[in-house]
């Protein structure tokens, strides 16, 4: 059997594959040694990074070929053209299965944002602010919803909507701090209040970094958080750490701080502070005997009947144990001091009803005073704290000064206080009347009643010692109107005994306007002595017309519809005011004696003096001028116009028999003066 000859597609093939083999070791040979190489005769002068490309590309080419030869080998009826073909769909397919891949990922990776945004406690936004001012929010999650009640679309153009809701006092803040913000490109981060229909005041706390846009614009990337549980808490933190648990009082700490702002004060205006320690007496006995439950029961009593006593501006805290501290601020008046004190002790006299248990407790105070005792908080609270010792060693159920005069003061207070609780039962107040003389006519038209207190052991006192710790204590209501009844009363008996009819000028305290029944009380006492009204006549000082002014001028239009006259007193020493004077009913000015003393040596005082009865003749009021206590001052007064005067140039106020007597004796008042003396029995507190 011979041997079978080739086919020629097979050794066509062979030949190729051999050829290509070639090739590929002559790239792969040439990719190694990274050598200049020749073709076709020419020796290139490339460098040997051209060489590994050129072998780079023979090896791709060769590869490609191959397998193309290979594919048509298997399936020759199959072009080359179909396989490329068939590659480019194969890669476009991939393509297109790469990308689908590449969306669902991206999907789902804002799909886990979104999410995780909604998640969030709080609002997640993106904040714009335009050049020319406008601001949005472009992004804001729907937490918007549930905080404000605004849907995202509604703030996305326009964030005024949510900036409608910042609270009043904090709105300022919140743009100067974005402002701040955006000149700076510093992280806002700010603590505000707003103010919702739904849940009232919140507090919020914001978070954001800004970026500034091409545009001029500021974009800003961040969350609000809501902290108002949280501020909560913390404002309950700093109150345990500055009150005291039990009282909810100021403690030790605070009111030092608080003593010490007021020294501060007090230093600067040229006024005193006053440092009250009050120490419960006997308490250890209450707790020990009714249990710790009642005492700390009756310490928040006291505390709230403490705190009764003082005011506003005023600081009550409890220093410790039953122990209180009362700070006074910004003391003009000495006087101040003493009927706080003595409210306390007041307050305490009210039976203590705890758990069904009726308690009579009583406490001590000490009592030092900023600058004279001390110029420190520590000095000035063992100060106080002495003088409880000595207040204790007086018998308890007092207060002492740490200073010694002032004790002196405290004591003639404490009794002052004491004695008038029943001095009107007692029947131990008496009327004095000084005459009220016309200059025109030279004549008695009439008088003022002042009231003295004729007292058991002091004898026969001037209101002014007694009728401020009256006012201090709400008995000057009782004594007005018992003044009130018992001058008409006199008045009435006068005119029945003869006299000529005259007028009795009575004064009012600003108290009575506040707290008593004034029409009822001058309809009572005109009713009850059947004085004729017009012979009534009521002095107003200047400080009642600056409290409640619409209900003191109804008052006022009330009293003239009764028909007595109306003056008022110790003008241009307090409130004066024109309007006042064109909007009230009167019919006198009073000129203070304090302008009329050394009116005749003293050219500013007869300047004050002449412009007031000018103005009072320009206005259609009589004046009347008090404190006439010579011969001089009568003639000034009476060149410069002034219709009425009373003082001692005259008489001095006196009883009723002897001021009949007087009245009685001296047609024509143009008499040598009384006993010498000078007006300050009368002065200010001259009735009530």
């Amino acid at each position: 059997m011979g041997k079978s000859k080739a086919s020629p597609a097979i050794s066509k093939a062979s030949a190729l594959w051999v050829t290509a083999f070639y090739c590929l070791l002559g790239g792969i040979w040439i990719l190694v040694s990274a050598s200049p190489v020749t073709f076709w005769g020419g020796t290139s002068t490339g460098s040997v990074m051209v060489g590994k490309e050129l072998a780079i590309v023979s090896i791709t080419a060769i590869l490609l070929y191959l397998f193309m030869t290979l594919a048509i080998r298997e399936k020759p009826h199959v072009s080359a053209q179909s396989v490329i073909r068939e590659i480019s769909e194969r890669k476009d397919a991939e393509l297109a299965l790469s990308n689908a891949q590449s969306r669902a990922l991206l999907q789902e990776s804002r799909d886990l944002l979104l999410n995780l945004v909604a998640q969030v406690p709080g609002i997640v936004f993106q904040y714009r602010l335009y050049p020319d001012g406008r601001s949005g929010f472009p992004f804001i999650n729907e937490a918007v919803q549930e905080l404000y009640g605004l849907s995202p679309e509604q703030v996305q153009d326009d964030a005024a909507a949510i900036f409608a809701y910042q609270h009043p006092d904090d709105a300022a803040g919140i743009t100067a701090s974005i402002q701040d913000s955006a000149r700076t490109l510093g992280i806002w981060h700010h603590e505000y209040r707003i103010q919702l229909p739904h849940l009232g005041v919140r507090w919020r706390l914001g978070n954001a970094k800004p970026q500034k846009l091409e545009d001029g614009s500021i974009l800003w990337h961040g969350f609000i958080t809501d902290i108002t549980e949280r501020k909560a808490a913390q404002e309950q933190i700093e109150f345990l750490a500055q009150h005291d648990a039990l009282t909810k009082l100021p403690n030790r700490l605070l009111g030092k701080d608080r003593m010490e702002r007021a020294m501060v004060v007090s230093h600067r205006l040229g006024r005193k502070t006053a440092l009250l320690f009050v120490d419960v007496d006997h308490f250890k006995r209450i707790n020990d005997s009714l249990g710790q439950a009642v005492g700390d029961a009756l310490l928040q009593t006291l505390a709230q009947r403490f705190q009764g006593c003082i005011r506003e501006t005023d600081t009550l805290c409890r220093q410790g144990a039953d122990e209180f501290l009362v700070i006074l601020p910004s003391i003009e008046d000495p006087e101040t001091i003493n009927r706080v004190a003595a409210q306390i002790l007041q307050k305490m006299a009210i039976l203590f009803k705890v758990d069904d248990l009726e308690l009579h407790p009583t406490v001590s105070i000490g009592i030092s005073v900023y600058p004279d005792d001390g110029v420190d908080f520590d000095s000035l609270l063992k100060r106080a704290e002495t003088a409880v010792y000595h207040a204790k060693e007086s018998g308890r159920n007092t207060y002492r000064f740490f200073a010694d005069q002032m004790n002196v003061d405290a004591d003639e207070y404490l009794i002052m206080l004491n004695g008038l609780r029943g001095a009107l039962d007692r029947q131990e107040f008496v009327l004095h009347y000084q005459p009220q003389i016309d200059l025109a006519k030279n004549q008695i038209i009439g008088s003022e009643a002042l009231i003295r207190w004729n007292h058991p052991e002091l004898g026969l006192v001037a209101p002014g010692r007694f009728i401020s710790i009256a006012e201090d204590s709400g008995l000057i209501v009782e004594i007005g109107e018992w003044v009130l009844q018992e001058a008409c009363r006199q008045a009435a008996v006068w005119r029945k005994a003869g006299l000529k009819e005259m007028v009795v000028a009575v004064n009012l305290s600003a108290i009575q306007f506040r707290r008593g029944e004034l029409l009822q009380s001058v309809g009572q006492a005109l009713a009850l002595s059947g004085l004729d009204p017009h012979c009534l006549e009521l002095e107003l000082t200047e400080s009642i017309l600056i409290e409640d002014t619409a209900n003191v001028l109804s008052v006022v239009k009330q009293l003239k519809s009764l028909g007595v006259k109306l003056s008022l007193d110790d003008f241009g020493t307090g409130y004066s005011s024109l309007a006042y004077l064109r909007r009230l009913d009167l019919d006198k000015l009073k000129i203070d004696q304090s302008f009329v003393r050394d009116i005749a040596g003293d050219p500013n005082n007869e300047t004050l003096v002449k412009a007031i009865v000018q103005m009072a003749q320009g206005l259609g009021l009589r004046t009347i001028a008090e404190g006439v206590e010579d011969s001089a001052t009568l003639d000034v007064i009476r060149r410069h116009g002034c219709d009425e005067v009373q003082g001692f140039h005259f008489a001095k106020a006196m009883p009723a028999e002897q001021f009949a007597r007087y009245v009685s004796e001296h047609v024509s008042p143009a008499m040598p003066p009384a006993t010498p003396g000078r007006d300050g029995e009368e002065q200010r507190h001259r009735t009530v």
